[in-house]
């Protein structure tokens, strides 16, 4: 496989779609507190890790598609599942049937479905492509808790998404 340099085009693309993010997520400034830079290392450490795990995941797996998400939604559900309970001192007196729904949603929808189509996109387009696209994550976001849960869409949130937007869109243009 050839892999070629990155051209003006894709670098004011990712520059484009990293300003539309930092928009979106910088609206209540940037100060920086020890809690905040943990979270942002382990987002980092996050970043890497699922990086490398495309990486490495580039090849299919010697199983079904379904089997290979399942194991990994799984596996991370229980992971995070375990470090919940071990560190925020849940209330289980406070779990609705809501509260189960909405778990049950969240695992079968974005941690299921959307890996799923995830890595079939990764195997089917080049990862620069793949990962560009990944940019639209908050993007759907902020339009979903607009639209679900009443958060406000104003001229920041709308910037952050047409800088996105178009950054997306320039990057997966065509030579």
């Amino acid at each position: 496989m050839l892999h070629s340099r990155p051209t003006l085009r894709d670098c004011a693309a990712l520059v484009l779609g990293v300003a539309g993010v930092a928009l979106l997520l910088g609206g209540n400034g940037f100060a920086f507190s020890a809690d905040k830079l943990t979270g942002i290392a382990l987002a980092l450490a996050c970043a890497i890790l699922f990086a490398l795990g495309n990486v490495l995941n580039r090849k299919p797996l010697p199983m079904p598609p379904l089997a290979v998400v399942a194991w990994q939604v799984g596996i991370g559900c229980l992971v995070m599942l375990l470090l919940g309970i071990l560190f925020e001192h849940p209330n289980y007196a406070a779990i609705t049937p809501f509260g189960l729904g909405c778990f049950a949603y969240m695992t079968l929808m974005p941690m299921g479905i959307c890996y799923l189509t995830w890595f079939e996109t990764l195997r089917r387009l080049p990862p620069t492509s793949a990962s560009t696209g990944m940019l639209l994550v908050p993007v759907i976001g902020v339009v979903s808790a607009a639209i679900i849960l009443g958060e406000p869409l104003g001229l920041r949130e709308i910037g952050a998404m047409a800088l996105t937007l178009g950054g997306v869109t320039l990057a997966l243009q065509r030579a």
